[in-house]
């Protein structure tokens, strides 16, 4: 019986320690997260540079002044190299975001394990605990009832 109360108690650091694992996983994750919504953010901003270039490249050319048009063209080319670069930045963060959530998932189910296993004692610490007291109770009621006579 004291073994069970014991088993209990001795898991209460455990599980402290795995919450403090998963609340820390959890963090990197918002961390990666944060990061992707920058870069995306970065990335947009990026399409929409790009974009504008397009729409005065298309000016220029239209223009029977074309002065412009190899710089226009140039400097283009440029913006959307930085949009692919950032693009790559993207995808890798998301394969990090893929990681970090199974490394987040395998430290809930630590903790759930040592959870449950730390309810399993209790349940079994309670269960004894109903029975001595029955056999109390049965013990003094025996006793009661052999002094009556």
């Amino acid at each position: 019986m004291i073994s069970l109360k014991r088993k209990t108690k001795r898991l209460d650091p455990i599980i402290e320690q795995r919450k403090s694992q998963f609340d820390q996983e959890n963090a990197l994750l918002g961390s990666i997260r944060g990061k992707k919504a920058i870069a995306i953010s970065a990335m947009k901003a990026k399409q929409k540079e790009y974009m504008d270039g397009v729409e005065r490249l298309n000016s220029e050319r239209g223009s029977a002044n074309r002065l412009m048009l190899e710089a226009l063209e140039t400097g283009l080319d440029s913006i959307k190299q930085e949009w692919m670069n950032i693009y790559e930045v993207i995808l890798k963060i998301e394969r990090e975001e893929v990681e970090q959530l199974e490394v987040l998932s395998k430290a809930h189910r630590d903790l759930e394990a040592i959870k449950n296993l730390q309810g399993k004692y209790k349940d079994e610490f309670a269960k004894e605990e109903k029975r001595r007291d029955a056999k109390q109770i049965d013990e003094i009621a025996s006793r009661n009832f052999s002094f009556k006579k």
